[in-house]
């Protein structure tokens, strides 16, 4: 039976394609990597074996066969029949190449891959056979990670995956003046600036010094779901000190007239302020100071000492309780009253040269004021006797002491003194002198 012309054509047509397309056993080590093809146009991958797979090369039409396992990276061969390539029965392969699937926090931080910025968030590293791979991982504000894989004999296998989470947190600060400490829980960082860093769920006191100012202390916390820190802070010192000494060591120190401390205190300016302070001693002349921390005085010292002098009208008197108060002078009833009289005012003109006013007869007498007059103060001095009881004869003595404060006060001007409780060393026995004698 003969057949057609026709259908000898259309069997010859079907016949031909079969006969043109080819098929090639692939293998892959390690066994269990799983074999998946994908056809020209298409990014669908189609799993058609593990290990070993038998894979058809249609006529002129590629076919990428990627060979997978976690861990490794993918290795994609192309068989093609086109421009008469040769297509061999089998082909083996082996996955050398390893891959970390690489997941990082926070997510736009930068992944350095030997020197290759890869995408954020998630990235796959390669690490090829014999090789070792450099990830940094980096974000401002945070501490750098650093991580290698190697793919090497006798290395530990790179993990699968792995995950990067920048913890540790840095905070730049840099302190005004320039030449002021920092200080991190105690312990110098640096001068003018430095890196202070906060573990995670700790915390960090940070402090900047300097002699001669105020310091200045932050508290920076690492907290997850915490106060959001910044990348950089900046301190400056304003507020001063001045270390305030006094010669002699022990004057008191007062400040807004409250005493603060003897012989030396740690004196506090704000910024844009002044504090005066007072050194007293006695004995010695007060001396006020004022210490400014305004931009037109003039600089501030660490240190200062107020020096205390002598105070001349201190040395040149006592105390005395007797001044300023009438003082009762019993006199001696054997002793008539004009021998009284006579022997009181002649013990008034011993120390004074100038009687203001004398009466007998009412039982009055005053002094003139003796002036004398100290580099910082002015004493005046006079004495007034009355008669106290005429029934039985008592004199009320009273001397008088005032002072100044200021040298060549006037003594007639009574504006510029007020009482003084000590008395010149010239008139102390006035008094202990009449009661004696008229006793």
């Amino acid at each position: 039976m003969k057949l057609s012309a026709f259908l000898i054509f259309f069997l010859f047509t079907q016949l031909i394609p079969l006969t043109l397309q080819k098929k090639i056993i692939v293998h892959v080590t390690p066994a269990d990597a799983t074999i998946s093809i994908r056809q020209t146009g298409s990014e669908e991958l189609r799993q058609v074996g593990i290990g070993t797979a038998t894979i058809v090369i249609p006529r002129n039409t590629p076919v990428a066969v990627v060979l997978q396992k976690a861990g490794y990276a993918d290795l994609k061969i192309v068989y093609s029949t086109l421009l008469g390539e040769k297509i061999p029965k089998e082909d083996f392969f082996t996955l050398k190449d390893r891959q970390v699937r690489l997941k990082v926090w926070p997510a736009d931080a930068t992944i350095i891959c030997n020197g290759e910025e890869l995408e954020k968030a998630m990235s796959n590293v390669i690490i090829k056979e014999g090789e070792q791979v450099n990830v940094e991982v980096k974000k401002p504000g945070f501490i750098t990670v650093k991580k290698s894989y190697k793919n090497e004999p006798g290395a530990e296998p790179p993990p699968i995956f792995d995950e990067i989470k920048l913890k540790d947190r840095v905070i730049h600060v840099v302190a005004s003046p320039s030449d002021s400490k920092i200080l991190v829980d105690n312990k110098l960082i640096g001068t003018g600036s430095g890196d202070i860093i906060i573990p995670l769920d700790g915390c960090a006191v940070v402090k900047i010094v300097r002699e001669g100012y105020s310091e200045l202390e932050q508290t920076f916390c690492n907290k997850e779901g915490g106060a959001e820190l910044a990348l950089k802070e900046s301190f400056t010192l304003q507020d001063r000190l001045v270390m305030v000494k006094t010669a002699p060591d022990d004057a008191s120190i007062s400040i807004k007239g409250q005493v603060v401390a003897t012989g030396s205190f740690i004196v506090k300016v704000p910024k844009g302020e002044c504090v005066e302070v007072t050194a007293v001693k006695e004995g010695a002349l007060p001396v006020s100071k004022s210490y400014c921390n305004q931009d037109n005085a003039p600089p501030l010292p660490a240190m200062d000492t107020i020096k205390l002098a002598i105070d001349v009208t201190f040395n040149s008197s006592s105390p005395a309780d007797f001044v300023n108060i009438n003082n009762i002078v019993e006199i001696n009833p054997a002793t008539k009253d004009d021998d009284a009289w006579k022997i009181m005012s002649q013990i008034v003109m011993n120390y004074f040269d100038v009687i203001e006013v004398t009466d007998k007869a009412t039982g009055y007498l005053r002094t003139a004021w003796t002036v004398k007059s100290f580099p910082n103060n002015t004493i005046r001095t006079r004495v007034i006797v009355k008669v106290a009881d005429s029934s039985t004869l008592k004199y009320v003595v009273k001397l008088c002491s005032e002072s100044s404060g200021k040298s060549g006060s006037k003594g007639n001007d009574d504006s510029l003194f007020s009482e003084w409780d000590r008395v010149l060393e010239t008139y102390k026995n006035l008094v202990s002198d009449i009661q004696t004698r008229l006793k």
